[in-house]
């Protein structure tokens, strides 16, 4: 209840700082609202949703390594929506979310509910790993600081050491059975062709409002943007943590313009997860439907 609490109190007064510091450069932080379209926002949207089903399909890849069988795409994709609608409100809520949904709606066939926290594992080592190497090649070609790029190769070879090993040495563990993809061959090819597609689409997001927002947008921008927001995502920010992100990368920019596209960024995530979270339910509705028909043609039929 306390953490709970104090959560919440956390994400009010960073949602007071945003807003204070939106009120205080408001000029610059409505030309480059002003600057952002229709259309530039609406793709936006539509990537996030996109990665968003793509998140979902390497979440049950790699739930299916668990016990070796796959769970219903339906059921899925639905605890994701949820967890991704809590997540919106507040990042640390959307792991209990995904947890308690999953177990209610596969039941005996879901997995336990550590394995489950654990399935989470190897698609954020992955996303870690994309985000270093990004760093890395902007450190590299000289768009950002070169003191970046020994860190960042490090990190990314730490983790793809611990993704060699960890399931080969710790498979005997029930509880770390949802890091089992990264033993297997075939799920794990597929499994990183879908992280890679996903943080594509992130780049290329942040990409997008970076450059409408007028803001600087190369590799380096891009890249330093994307681990801020991972970083500030971990922490108990709310809503406000994309702002904060683009503040913290880029606000020696212009603090209105960073602010702006942090908004943006937002608004687009929270827009995208409620038409991810809309079209799963009317596709499961649509289910529903059909098999209330199919169930009515039987007993007429008998």
């Amino acid at each position: 209840m306390r953490r709970t609490v104090g959560s919440a109190v956390i994400s009010f007064a960073v949602l007071g700082l945003v807003v204070a510091v939106a009120l205080r450069q408001s000029d610059d932080v409505g030309r480059a609202i002003d600057a952002i379209s229709a259309w530039a926002f609406l793709a936006t949207v539509t990537l996030h949703v996109v990665a968003l089903v793509l998140r979902s399909e390497a979440w049950r890849l790699t739930l299916t390594a668990v016990e070796g069988r796959s769970l219903p795409r339906r059921t899925v994709h639905a605890a994701n929506a949820a967890a991704f609608l809590a997540g919106a409100a507040q990042s640390q809520a959307a792991l209990p979310a995904r947890v308690a949904l999953l177990r209610r709606l596969a039941g005996a066939d879901a997995p336990r509910p550590a394995q489950i926290v654990m399935a989470d594992g190897p698609i954020f080592a992955l996303e870690l790993c994309a985000t270093s190497t990004l760093l890395f090649a902007a450190a590299f070609a000289g768009l950002t600081d070169r003191w970046v790029a020994p860190a960042a190769l490090a990190v990314a070879l730490a983790v793809l050491a611990i993704a060699r090993i960890a399931p080969q040495r710790l498979s005997y563990r029930p509880m770390l059975r949802g890091l089992a993809v990264l033993a297997d061959r075939r799920r794990r090819g597929r499994l990183l062709a879908l992280v890679i597609a996903l943080s594509a689409l992130t780049v290329v997001r942040i990409w997008l409002v970076l450059s409408v927002c007028g803001l600087a947008h190369g590799l380096g921008e891009v890249a330093w943007v994307w681990a801020a927001i991972g970083i500030f995502g971990l922490l108990p920010l709310g809503p406000g943590a994309p702002a904060g992100a683009t503040l913290a990368a880029l606000g020696q920019q212009s603090i209105g313009a960073a602010l702006a596209a942090g908004l943006v960024l937002g608004a687009s995530s929270i827009a995208g997860v409620l038409v991810y979270g809309l079209g799963v339910g009317m596709v499961c509705l649509a289910e529903r439907v059909v098999r209330g028909r199919r169930t009515r043609a039987l007993l007429g039929l008998r």
